[in-house]
């Protein structure tokens, strides 16, 4: 019992470590709406990688609370993840673009402008869950299903949570006119 009070109070840190990041990219992202298209350039490919790395040291950390991997599983399991999170950090760092596209298009939303960020937004998530569901077919194959099926899990949890977090920094549209007025 006493271990499995240890176990969930580090789940509970890494959530804290998370949600912290999570309102530092936010608050980030919300600077950028607070500036003039004019005046903002976007977010340095320096920047967007020391995030998105910043970004996957915690989810690893996070990840390995969650998905209790031993032995050769382990083996097999950290090298498939490390490459799933290699290959989708430029589906993060487009995400982060969209976001700071997003904020900088209030100050000039058209229809044609809300459409195309939606489909973007659309496209970035089909390619996020793409590449997880094939690499839950690669961690299936070199472990077992169990342990996929917890990687699925755990990835879903953090992304779920994390953008819940930034979202929740971030005024919406309709929020941003209804200030305005």
């Amino acid at each position: 019992m006493l271990q499995y009070c240890v176990s969930l109070a580090k789940i509970y840190f890494m959530k804290f470590r998370i949600f912290f990041l999570a309102i530092f990219l936010g608050g980030t992202i919300y600077a950028v709406h607070a500036q003039t298209s004019a005046s903002y350039n976007g977010t340095s490919d320096a920047e967007a990688d020391a995030i998105i790395n910043l970004l996957g040291v915690q989810k690893r950390e996070a990840v390995a609370k969650m998905v209790p991997v031993s032995g050769k599983d382990s083996v097999a399991f950290w090298k498939i993840y490390d490459e799933y999170q290699k290959e989708n950090k430029e589906v993060a760092k487009t995400r982060l673009t969209l976001y700071e596209r997003t904020a900088q298009a209030y100050s000039n939303m058209t229809p044609a402008i809300a459409d195309s960020l939606a489909n973007q937004y659309f496209s970035n998530r089909f390619n996020q869950e793409k590449s997880l569901q094939e690499y839950y077919n690669k961690i299936k194959a070199a472990t077992n299903p169990v342990i996929a099926f917890e990687f699925y899990q755990s990835e879903v949890y953090l992304l779920t949570l994390m953008r819940a977090q930034i979202m929740q920094q971030i005024p919406t549209y309709g929020q941003v006119m209804a200030a305005k007025k």
